[in-house]
């Protein structure tokens, strides 16, 4: 899920106390049923600490030129600090998110002051995705990978 694509992860505690994070990239899995998301330490430790009480996250991507937006559901697998390779993945990711900021008319400079590393990587079993664009299918339960 490349391309600048605004991504927000949703958690609550386990007294479902909510939180809402900017993430710095996301890797789809092979066969489309797991992710990994990327948090920032600096901003994503309330919403870790969620998510060790309560595995339950929430993923919105949404293009910025077009709003085409999905959610994803999901039960955490694994969380673990960031490596280099998360670094390199959040810094690419930062730059294309750059590119559509600029686009709505955000300075590249404030977008590349976002904080990417440490890092956190999150895990997730997909449970259900639904479709966010405005519109008359904005809600509506998208179908499972491999699946029409």
């Amino acid at each position: 899920m490349q391309g600048g694509r605004s991504l927000l992860v949703g958690t609550c505690s386990a007294k479902l106390l909510p939180d809402c994070v900017r993430a710095m990239g996301v890797r789809i899995w092979p066969g489309a049923s797991q992710l990994t998301v990327i948090l920032p330490a600096a901003t994503g430790a309330v919403s870790i600490a969620n998510l060790r009480e309560n595995p339950r996250i929430a993923l919105t991507a949404s293009h910025i030129p077009t709003h085409r937006t999905i959610q994803i559901k999901g039960k955490v697998l694994a969380i673990r600090e960031g490596d280099e390779s998360d670094r390199e993945f959040a810094a690419r990711y930062r730059e294309s998110f750059t590119v559509d900021l600029a686009w709505a008319g955000q300075p590249r400079t404030t977008t590349l002051r976002l904080g990417i590393w440490p890092c956190f990587a999150i895990d997730v079993d997909i449970a259900v995705a639904f479709a966010q664009t405005p519109g008359p299918l904005a809600g509506h339960k998208l179908p499972a990978a491999g699946h029409p």
